[in-house]
């Protein structure tokens, strides 16, 4: 899992280039807006899967593979989450 976050990190940076709001921000800024910005794609990946479940609780079919398309961002999020907060493998198992 510890191999997982790193890759997370490096590949989810919040840098400027794609968070102009990040310009000239302190690190606890920095920190700020990334756990603020997670929680907004958790919310916006909870709504998701809440469409789905709540369309079959009207009696439409529920729709697995557009919950399966979630689960990884929710699991990204997560671990991204995680590292901003120091967390490793062993606090979360």
């Amino acid at each position: 899992m510890n191999e997982l976050i790193a890759y997370i990190t490096d590949n989810y940076p919040f840098v400027e280039e794609k968070y102009p709001e990040l310009k000239d921000a302190t690190e606890q800024g920095r920190l700020k807006f990334a756990i603020r910005h997670l929680a907004l794609h958790f919310s916006k990946t909870a709504g998701k899967i809440a469409a789905v479940s709540e369309d079959a609780d009207h009696g439409k079919r529920i729709d697995i593979e557009k919950i399966k398309e979630d689960i990884p961002k929710s699991l990204v999020n997560t671990l991204r989450l995680a590292e901003l907060v120091g967390m490793t493998e062993e606090k979360i198992i």
